[in-house]
């Protein structure tokens, strides 16, 4: 992307912005007024730069950053009058009326123009980009996180299965395939990946006890949960991986939902 977007200033700097301002008599204008249009090829460059580095960026913002950028814009083309006005005498014509923009004062603001915009749209497209690239890479990375301790804990159990009694026969209900423990009065409802749920007529009390212990946790009166499985945690739900929605924490259960490190930090009951 840097490669690109060094390419693309040389390529307007280099060429195209020296290609507009031939298109008017600059040639002559240098011959008279050298120093004035050099002076103003260097505020052209200026506000290019400002446009692709600054304000451009500052169009991916809130309302606030578009007021920035206008104000910018105002005292950009306060000082571009200011220097168009001020006194540059070229020979002139017959054809002169006076009263009239002279030619240099026109071929002033067309340049400023195209220079503004393109340097606006360059910079906002480059910043949106670059935006759009991090967002990218952070949620590779953090997918990438999650997939490493989704695998760890995956491989953990991945060879573990409970046997459950449902519908008069016993069923293999693999570790590293359960999603959550659902309680349904006297019965236990297993949720699985990709497979049918199994419902079993035990409680949520005695199927704890048949799991191995610091891989699962219960959090509610009514739910197990996978510890490998909890994307995110708040004060009242759980988010699990490969659940859309999330579980509720019952008062009773946030003490087994708490890092060692919490437990350890608590102050102690006199």
């Amino acid at each position: 992307m840097k490669r690109s977007n060094h390419l693309v200033d040389i390529i307007f700097c280099i060429l195209v912005l020296p290609g507009m301002m031939f298109l008017f008599p600059v040639g002559e204008w240098a011959q008279w007024h050298s120093t004035y249009v050099l002076a103003y090829a260097g505020w052209l460059y200026g506000v290019y730069f400002l446009c692709r580095e600054v304000l451009g960026r500052l169009l991916l913002n809130s309302f606030r950053g578009l007021w920035t950028v206008a104000g910018a814009l105002f005292l950009v083309g306060a000082v571009t009058f200011l220097m168009s006005w001020s006194r540059v005498d070229f020979p002139r014509d017959a054809d002169t009326v006076s009263g009239r923009m002279e030619l240099h004062q026109r071929a002033m603001w067309v340049l400023l123009v195209a220079d503004v915009f393109v340097g606006l749209s360059i910079g906002y497209y480059t910043a949106r980009l670059k935006a759009q690239s991090v967002s990218h890479e952070a949620s590779a990375a953090l997918d990438n996180a999650r997939s490493s301790l989704y695998k760890r804990s995956f491989d953990a159990v991945a060879d573990e299965e409970i046997l459950l009694k449902s519908d008069y026969k016993t069923v293999h209900v693999p570790l590293s395939a359960i999603q959550y423990i659902e309680s349904r009065n006297n019965y236990s409802c297993v949720h699985l990946d990709h497979q049918e749920d199994v419902v079993s007529q035990i409680t949520l009390k005695k199927v704890i006890d048949l799991l191995p212990e610091g891989k699962f946790v219960r959090i509610h009166r009514s739910y197990i949960v996978p510890v490998w499985r909890i994307e995110s945690k708040s004060g009242t739900a759980v988010q699990l991986m490969g659940v859309k929605d999330s579980l509720p924490i019952g008062r009773a259960f946030k003490d087994s939902l708490k890092e060692p490190e919490e437990t350890e930090n608590e102050p102690e009951k006199s």
